[in-house]
């Protein structure tokens, strides 16, 4: 219950100016918009997709305001690349559940209109701004923007 309530104090940060004090990782802290995902040798134009990926402390969050959907896991920020792993569906319905409802190989298509094949993937950092970001994987190149 603790680490749950950890996770739903960070997740709430996002919407608050006064933790924007809680600088963990540099320029990569904050909301940023998923622009172009290159992958399968393609360029896909997702702005209009309205993807988003945010970070704070040990968390990232992904989310779209077109079906409201988040989902959570941790990283590891080692400079030039990072390291996610345990994707969780953040489900609105069961704020209660243990850690929600971590995202199997089996349904992991829900998260791979952002750019992620893996439960754990490891991206890196090609450039990092404080208004632009590009994250490669061995399956994507990734173009964000910071919103």
């Amino acid at each position: 219950m603790k680490k749950l309530h950890y996770i739903f104090m960070v997740l709430a940060c996002w919407g608050l100016s006064a933790c924007d004090k809680l600088p963990k990782n540099g320029d990569l802290d904050g909301m940023w918009q998923v622009m172009t995902i290159e992958h399968d040798g393609g360029t896909e134009d997702v702005k209009d997709k309205q993807l988003y990926l945010s970070f704070q402390l040990d968390l990232f969050q992904l989310h779209t305001t077109s079906n409201n959907k988040h989902y959570y896991g941790y990283f590891d920020n080692n400079g030039d690349r990072i390291i996610f792993r345990q994707f969780s569906d953040m489900a609105e319905e069961h704020p209660d559940a243990p850690d929600n409802y971590p995202i199997t190989e089996e349904n992991i298509a829900v998260i791979e209109q952002w750019g992620y094949y893996s439960l754990t993937d490891t991206f890196q950092i090609e450039y990092l701004t404080k208004n632009d970001m590009t994250l490669r994987s061995r399956k994507a190149r990734i173009i964000y923007r910071k919103f």
